[in-house]
């Protein structure tokens, strides 16, 4: 190798470098790189992203790449940096509750290491076995169990993080009292790798509850299944999850101690049967929340996904909203978080007409102040459509962090709001 591959290859191994058609096969949004590079500690990410930043090339980190296709199509893609090498369990504090891995360590992995030990990482994202930390925490992906532990904001304590000239930085720590520099984890949790290449990250873990259960209630409307999941938020019942199935179903989990679970059913069944609907006990709860989690992932290259904030009272109006703008001739598929506010919403495929669709959907949106992000589109489609929406005053926020943070803009150029 001569040249920048030969550079890459002097600090990762020349087997950790992919040029030609091999690089070329690991697609970021449509795009192809020029080189993949795959390192394989903090520091040989530092000094290839030095590197990068001297050479004047665009650069994409990448973890388990189920989320490559989130964002803008890269403005420039010189360099995909690949953290899969970057997976090792660095530490567990079994009585602190907490771990530090590597950035490319996959909530599956993790699930494994803790499962013995009744211990876990909330997070159950779509995907989420083949995810990795690093993806989750550029990303902010989430899943059902965001209804009782949050998202990866709230897990996250520290994190250590490359920043675009090869400068290694760390904040926050592996303790929960810990809070020293606890701002800076937080500022690349959905920055989407614009910030930084976060390499390693300190998490908070939960224990398993003694007991936990799950049922299916099934109801003669969207709108019923909501007046009841708003019921059940507003009594003594603390759910682990709280889902919406576009078929006017409602999944509910709660965990405790046996008694606890008894109780918290019981008032679970009274609050779905005024509105007639009867919790069925999931005899399988684990595959039937993966299968709701992963309900809305794009099943085709062609199908447009969103995800839509608004407020829990709102969500089947924000669902309404999306048919509406579809005109029966999109089919929608949806599942919602709704002690969230959080509706993922897939559409057939809309052709040349997406960025117009989007449009209609975020117009109707309108009237609830809500939130719409495209997570998936056509190709096609991309390069004309605004898959993050108006963020308003907080756009220029972002510019100035960015402009600081990564002057030469080499992280993921053009993928983050208002072309960041």
């Amino acid at each position: 190798m001569t040249g920048i591959p030969g550079a890459l290859g002097a600090i990762v191994g020349a087997d950790h470098v992919l040029a030609g058609d091999a690089a070329a096969a690991v697609l970021v949004d449509g795009r192809a790189p020029r080189w993949v590079v795959a390192p394989g500690s903090a520091e040989e990410v530092a000094r290839c992203l030095a590197l990068a930043s001297a050479r004047g090339l665009a650069v994409a980190p990448a973890g388990g790449g189920t989320r490559r296709h989130w964002g803008n199509p890269p403005r420039a893609l010189d360099v995909v940096l690949s953290l899969r090498r970057l997976d090792r369990v660095l530490a567990h504090e079994r009585a602190d509750l907490t771990i530090s891995v590597e950035a490319g360590v996959t909530l599956g992995a993790i699930a494994r290491q803790l499962g013995p030990v009744r211990q876990f990482l909330a997070l159950d994202p779509p995907r989420a076995a083949g995810s990795t930390v690093g993806g989750i925490i550029a990303t902010a992906a989430s899943g059902p169990y965001r209804a009782r532990y949050g998202t990866i904001r709230d897990l996250l304590l520290g994190v250590t993080v490359v920043l675009a000239d090869g400068r290694l930085a760390k904040a926050g720590g592996r303790v929960v009292k810990n809070v020293t520099g606890y701002d800076m984890p937080k500022l690349h949790v959905g920055a989407l790798g614009t910030l930084g290449v976060i390499v390693a990250a300190h998490l908070r873990l939960h224990a398993r509850p003694a007991e936990e259960a799950s049922w299916r209630v099934g109801f003669g409307s969207a709108e019923a299944a909501l007046e009841a999941a708003l019921g059940i938020m507003d009594a003594p019942v603390v759910v682990s999850r709280l889902q919406f199935v576009g078929d006017a179903t409602l999944g509910v989990t709660v965990g405790s101690v046996p008694e606890g679970v008894r109780a918290q059913g019981s008032r679970i069944t009274e609050i779905c049967g005024r509105g007639g609907g009867t919790p069925v006990p999931l005899a399988e709860p684990e595959a039937w929340w993966t299968a709701v989690a992963e309900g809305t992932w794009p099943p085709a290259p062609g199908s447009l996904t969103l995800r839509i904030g608004t407020r829990p009272s709102d969500v089947v109006k924000a669902l309404r909203g999306v048919e509406a703008a579809a005109g029966g001739t999109v089919s929608v598929r949806a599942t919602a978080e709704i002690a969230n506010g959080v509706l993922h919403a897939t559409l057939g495929d809309p052709g040349l007409r997406t960025a117009a669709l989007v449009g209609r959907v975020r117009e109707g949106l309108a009237p609830l102040s809500a939130t719409c992000v495209v997570e998936h589109a056509p190709a096609a489609a991309k390069p004309g459509l605004d898959v993050w929406g108006d963020v308003g005053a907080a756009l220029e926020v972002m510019r100035r962090l960015k402009a600081e943070l990564d002057p030469q803009a080499t992280l993921n150029p053009g993928r983050y709001v208002g072309g960041i």
